[in-house]
């Protein structure tokens, strides 16, 4: 079936469909300079084919399809295409346009040469320090998101580029577009450039304000506190904030980069309808509390309503993760309004069955896929979970699925699907235990393979802890996949017990049936040192008098 990739929405749940039928993308971003050239790629897409990969991310950038203004050279793009299609993988394609990371690098020459036509940010007398720079570093340019001529040249470009995309990619090898790439103003809270000074002497936005009146409740407390002034008053935000708060200051560039994605967005859509994203450095974080110490108006957390008021075009909002609170993270993007998408993560295998599991994820996207050693723990985390895609999506839809990833402080968590309340348990953990009680003592377990060859973000070791999700499929029976997990169901009104545990196998065709577990073997249903698969039925009787 040839239709174009689209997002369905059933009630509170969304799913990604392609070809016509539900769609979710497990695989990983490429480096951010490899898809610029494609014989460096050709051995990288060989690699990724035999990853257990469905999707890849790649870069386009401006500089490269427009290097002299009106001239455009797509022949990167027709690479990217022919040579995603031979691998079998589908594409999710990020426009670098004016900005990156809160920088303009992928800007074209004749953009960044013309301070003139297009000005650069102002961060006045005395900016913050900035996470990825040193002291005595070269400037990275940073255009102001407020130059009507940057705008419009980007829109421009990008355009041309959905145009081309719409002219040579009939089959829809590309299946989501990502608009420019974590956004928003690092070393101040807030431009002060020219054109930004007269933005923050107009009025606030009114549909903003109206956003506020009418659904306050959305907006994260802290912001619609701080905000409420502006509600009643058409007044300037300079009138209401003067020389401006950290959360003034926040939701002010939020608008403005809002508005100027959101722009390109639509404009994109009016020449190809594809679901189309924008990504977030995720802030506050540790060591980054101010805006400014991360991107100042990006889609963070609690930037979310400002964003999708400005923004209608968007279709969601995608934090990437590298921090360690990814379930917390997780939670704060996921909404009716805003399915979760995770673009760009940390080889962490148990992340992925979170997101899809617990957090109703359309995907989970690694950074560096490329770096990936051969065999690792997430290539068979992507074929253990879209071996089941059909069962998770409906799973999802229907609130009969819980992910989990138990942390090293916690030994359990529980959860309640179909009336049955399940308790998942660190299976390693908890054997150690009963065995210490009958005198006997295992040697540590061995440090898992690490997960890549290259790491992106430093040495990236295998994920040790108990993660996995638990499918509901029928009453009293549960499909459960990942590793090192214990599960105990209890019943207020009757007792249950294990009627049969049937392991399974992971084949080219997906999951078969294999052993039947019994005996002490029960007390490891998932593996603990690779990820497995098993069905449970479960016998209920009546509590005895």
């Amino acid at each position: 079936m040839n239709t174009a990739p689209r997002l369905e929405h059933h009630d509170a749940h969304t799913r990604l469909i392609v070809d016509g039928k539900p769609f979710l993308c497990l695989g990983g971003e490429l480096h951010n300079s490899s898809s610029s050239d494609r014989q460096y790629m050709a051995e990288v897409w060989e690699k990724i084919s035999g990853s257990g990969a469905n999707s890849v991310i790649a870069t386009v950038a401006w500089d490269q399809v427009e290097p002299e203004e009106g001239t455009f050279d797509f022949s990167v793009v027709d690479g990217i295409l022919e040579d995603a299609r031979a691998a079998g993988l589908r594409l999710i394609l990020i426009w670098f346009g004016a900005f990156k990371n809160a920088s303009s690098t992928y800007a074209p020459t004749w953009v960044r040469a013309d301070r003139t036509r297009f000005p650069r940010a102002d961060r006045g007398p005395e900016p913050m320090e900035t996470p990825f720079s040193y002291k005595g570093s070269m400037p990275r340019p940073t255009l102001s998101v407020f130059s009507d001529e940057l705008f419009v040249a980007d829109r421009t470009a990008y355009c041309r580029f959905m145009a081309h995309l719409a002219e040579v990619d009939r089959q829809h090898t590309v299946i989501m577009v990502q608009v420019e790439n974590e956004v928003g103003l690092l070393g101040v809270g807030r431009d002060r450039s020219a054109a930004a000074r007269a933005a923050w002497e107009s009025p606030v936005p009114v549909p903003l304000r109206k956003a506020l009146a009418n659904n306050a409740d959305a907006f994260d407390p802290t912001v619609s506190t701080v905000l409420q002034p502006v509600i009643a008053s058409e007044a300037s935000w300079a009138h209401h904030f003067g020389d401006g708060s950290p959360v003034a200051d926040e939701a002010f560039m939020a608008w403005a980069f809002a508005t100027y994605v959101g722009g390109l967005a639509a404009a994109g859509k009016e020449i190809l309808e594809l679901p189309v994203f924008a990504n977030a450095w995720v802030g506050p974080q540790p060591g980054q509390d101010l805006p400014g110490n991360y991107p100042s108006g990006g889609p963070t957390a609690r930037m979310i309503p400002v964003w999708q008021t400005a923004a209608p075009a968007i279709d969601f909002l995608a934090p990437d993760i590298y921090v360690p609170n990814s379930a917390e993270i997780m939670s704060q993007y996921a909404s009716v309004g805003n399915p979760l998408f995770i673009p760009e993560a940390r080889f962490r295998a148990g992340d992925a069955f979170l997101s899809v599991g617990r957090f109703g994820a359309l995907g989970y996207q690694v950074f560096g896929l490329e770096d990936g050693r051969p065999g690792n723990q997430y290539g068979l985390t992507c074929r253990a979970i879209l071996a089941l895609t059909d069962q998770i999506v409906e799973g999802q839809r229907d609130e009969r699925i819980f992910g989990f990833a138990l942390e090293q402080d916690e030994d359990l968590v529980t959860t309640t699907l179909g009336g049955i309340s399940i308790t998942v348990r660190n299976s390693a953990k908890l054997y150690r235990s009963m065995l210490l009680d009958a005198g006997v003592v295992l040697p540590p377990p061995p440090e898992l393979p690490g997960e890549t060859e290259g790491a992106a973000h430093g040495h990236t070791p295998g994920d040790g802890r108990p993660f996995g999700l638990i499918l509901e499929t029928g009453p009293l029976e549960f499909l459960v996949v990942g590793q090192g997990a214990l599960f105990d169901f209890h019943k207020a009104d009757s007792e249950l017990e294990l009627d049969s545990v049937r392991e399974l196998r992971l084949t080219q065709d997906g999951w078969r049936d294999g052993r039947l577990l019994n005996g002490d073997e029960r007390l490891q249903i998932l593996k603990n040192d690779t990820i497995s698969a098993s069905r449970i039925k479960l016998l209920e009787l009546s509590k005895s008098a």
